[in-house]
């Protein structure tokens, strides 16, 4: 009987170091940036560059750092294909899409995040079509 309780705390002792790292290592990866909003107007999409050109109306972040500034048209990578984890995912007024089924001149909202390679790159993580307050009912729901 004492074997089994002994063999038990012997296991908590060897465990709870490994949680202690686990959680380290958790924090450590929340603190790489989470996705960047900006919103805008789009001017064009181009697939076979890859890229997506918003006229900027809000930059999401704090400051306006280089060509990303409000009524400044900007660049997005994207990627149009592949696994959920790595494409840029597209809904439309709530609805999956695609970036070629997006009209110029959508307002959008992109998600992205600076590319590790190229920080002056911006990879669109999620673009989200949203709908002019006009094509609202009363509601709040598109028709």
């Amino acid at each position: 009987m004492h074997d089994r309780r002994s063999r038990g705390r012997h296991a908590l002792r060897l465990a709870l170091p490994l949680l202690v790292a686990l959680g380290a290592a958790v924090r450590a990866g929340a603190e790489t940036p989470s996705s960047i909003r900006t919103e805008g107007q789009l001017v064009a999409y181009d697939a076979q560059a890859r890229t997506l050109k918003l006229k900027v109306t809000r930059t999401g972040t704090d400051e306006a750092s280089g060509d990303l500034a409000v009524g400044r048209t900007v660049a997005f990578q994207v990627e149009p294909e592949g696994s959920v984890l790595s494409r840029t995912s597209v809904s439309i007024h709530g609805a999956r899409g695609t970036l070629d089924a997006i009209p110029v001149g959508a307002m959008l909202q992109v998600y992205w995040r600076p590319d590790a390679a190229d920080p002056t790159r911006r990879v669109a993580r999620k673009v989200d079509v949203v709908a002019a307050d006009e094509k609202l009912d009363e509601r709040g729901r598109r028709p």
